[in-house]
């Protein structure tokens, strides 16, 4: 099952930079099993919507916590793929595959937000590493969000999940709302069942 890379809290956008924003279609024929990689988010009405969103100061989350992560493919699925996707992962296209089963692909890193927000991105990245190395995972809270500094914008927001099977969707919409709120807030979701984001 592919999962989309953008949800929908209300009006804050929440986009999972990674593996999520290749796009899959599904099989359609019988004999088909694997999926096609189709191309790669945002395509140019998604980034115009977040460019809107962006100027607008309406809130977007970032969750970075598989923007390192690989993208692998079937060798199928990766023959498959139109060649304008994979000029935007691995450059012109090459004239040999790779004689692997599986091949790993990297997605270039948040080319879909400004310079600026990019290089915040990777700070956080790096700062939050350095937590993790220090700080056993059982004691960090299951979500790890970039403290606000003074001359930065309200938005976006980056975090990472670092155990997504803890954050429901009525957990993480109480942290969204926590996070973007206009003041000081009391947290009325403390234990929300629901369906977990993946």
């Amino acid at each position: 099952m592919r999962f989309s890379p953008t949800l929908r809290f209300g009006e804050v956008l929440v986009v999972l930079e990674g593996p999520a924003r290749v796009r899959w279609k599904q099989p359609i024929a019988e004999r088909a099993i694997h999926w096609t990689p189709t191309g790669i988010w945002p395509d140019e009405g998604q980034l115009a919507m977040v460019r809107e969103h962006l100027e607008n100061e309406r809130p977007l989350l970032v969750l970075l916590d598989e923007a390192r992560d690989p993208v692998p493919m079937l060798r199928e699925e990766w023959q498959a793929a139109p060649c304008r996707l994979l000029e935007d992962l691995t450059g012109p296209c090459p004239g040999d595959l790779l004689d692997d089963e599986v091949v790993e692909l990297r997605l270039p890193f948040l080319d879909w937000l400004p310079a600026s927000h990019r290089d915040r991105a990777a700070r956080f990245l790096a700062d939050s590493d350095t937590a993790l190395s220090r700080t056993p995972l059982a004691l960090l809270p299951p979500l790890m969000v970039e403290k606000k500094h003074d001359g930065a914008p309200p938005s976006p927001r980056f975090a990472r999940r670092l155990v997504p099977n803890a954050l429901t969707a009525g957990r993480l919409t109480a942290a969204i709302e926590h996070l973007f709120a206009a003041g000081p807030q009391q947290c009325m979701a403390a234990n929300h069942p629901g369906e977990v984001i993946r």
